[in-house]
């Protein structure tokens, strides 16, 4: 059920709080550039079979799963050629705002020339390792789909997501690579994150403890 962006919690976590996480954003960068990137062709061709998988689920229906409503702010780690960022910026609508994440220079590129043809000005870019820009405690929601099984050690990325959801945020994840144990076991591990949801197409997670309490 959508409850409102303001219903999620405030910014209340800033840089000098215990939501601070140190060399965490060395880490996560480290470990994100360490990950083997997709050749361009094959980015194209994964953006084909994403938009089939579109098309068959649309990704409105998923985000209405996950909570995502009118002034939320979104982050779509991993978004690949911008399927869920461009449907999260039109549900979020001008007082909300969409982060679209990815290494692949193509994904990037992909989203904002599709977020400038849809007149869709709530959308910024980031390259992967640029979570540090966005603020702590600013985010209703991460998604995180189909790309838990390609981070190596997601323990310092997680970090950065502990960081920038708000206290009542949610971390949505979905990964048909992934059997429901080891998805439940690769978030929860690191005691950063507890199981709050379980719905038909979605784990839902929110914040468990501060970084510095998990280590």
């Amino acid at each position: 059920m959508c409850e409102g962006a303001n219903n999620r919690g405030g910014n209340s976590c800033h840089s000098e709080s215990p939501c601070g996480i140190g060399d965490g954003h060395e880490k996560a960068s480290k470990i994100m550039k360490e990950h083997h990137l997709q050749s361009n062709l094959d980015f194209r061709l994964m953006s084909m079979e994403f938009g089939l998988r579109d098309w068959l689920r649309p990704p409105v229906k998923i985000l209405q799963e996950a909570g995502v409503c009118s002034g939320m702010t979104v982050l779509d780690f991993g978004c690949g050629p911008g399927g869920f960022s461009l449907a999260a910026a039109r549900m979020v609508g001008p007082q909300g705002r969409v982060y679209a994440v990815d290494m692949h220079p193509l994904a990037v590129k992909s989203v904002r020339a599709a977020a400038m043809r849809k007149a869709l000005n709530n959308i910024e870019t980031i390259p992967g390792n640029g979570l540090v820009d966005i603020p702590a405690g600013s985010v209703d929601i991460v998604l995180l789909y189909d790309v838990l099984h390609d981070l190596s050690d997601p323990i310092p990325i997680q970090m950065e997501w502990h960081r920038v959801l708000k206290p009542k945020g949610i971390l949505s994840v979905s990964d048909h690579h992934l059997k429901g144990e080891s998805l439940l076991q690769m978030i929860t591990g690191g005691g950063l994150f507890r199981l709050a949801d379980h719905g038909r197409r979605l784990f839902q997670f929110e914040k468990a403890k501060t970084p510095e309490a998990a280590t």
